[in-house]
């Protein structure tokens, strides 16, 4: 288990950023996600699945201030999406947002702030816990992708968010279509 740590004033704020993100990752490690410093993300890969948790750092207030975003990706999808459409340039996400989307919190768009200890402390804690009880429990509903199908196709991903969905539409489509399809060949 990693050390807990009080910065000393004048730290990068870039240090206090890996840290945290460290930190938030230290626990999915035994659950197979891997962190990668470079890329300021958690990621986790199965078939025909990856799942991650990316950390994107403020434009305007360095690292000190940053989203926290989760992900699924699928090189299934993108295949298939280059033979829909035809184009080379497709993307291979299947959804990502912030965290706290996932969550019913009016404020879906959250800064975290980690600069000082006791914000960097809270500021682990909140996002681990939404990922333990709100994001591992999404990317569970991958495994039953019958299920998951049918349930984006009725309610989008994240039904408590109508509007959200709405604006999804087409992303929610190719999925359905895409795995649709996927789920019959591979029967």
């Amino acid at each position: 288990m990693m050390e807990i740590k009080d910065f000393p004033k004048g730290t990068k704020p870039r240090e206090i950023f890996i840290y945290t993100c460290e930190r938030i990752a230290e626990p999915l490690i035994p659950l197979g996600y891997k962190y990668r410093k470079s890329r300021n993300d958690i990621i986790k890969k199965g078939s025909p699945f990856t799942f991650g948790f990316y950390f994107q750092p403020s434009i305007r207030f360095s690292s000190i201030c940053f989203h926290a975003r989760f992900f699924v990706e699928s090189d299934v999808l993108l295949q298939w999406r280059k033979q829909k459409y035809n184009e080379d340039d497709c993307i291979d996400s299947v959804i990502i947002d912030t965290i706290t989307r996932l969550t019913r919190q009016n404020n879906d768009w959250k800064d975290y702030w980690v600069d000082t200890f006791m914000e960097c402390e809270r500021v682990i804690k909140e996002i681990s816990d939404q990922i333990n009880q709100y994001a591992l429990p999404f990317f569970e509903r991958f495994s039953n992708l019958e299920q998951l199908i049918e349930d984006v196709e009725r309610d989008g991903f994240l039904p408590h968010r109508k509007k959200f969905e709405k604006y999804h539409q087409k992303r929610n489509l190719d999925f359905v279509e895409c795995f649709r399809e996927y789920c019959n060949r591979s029967k």
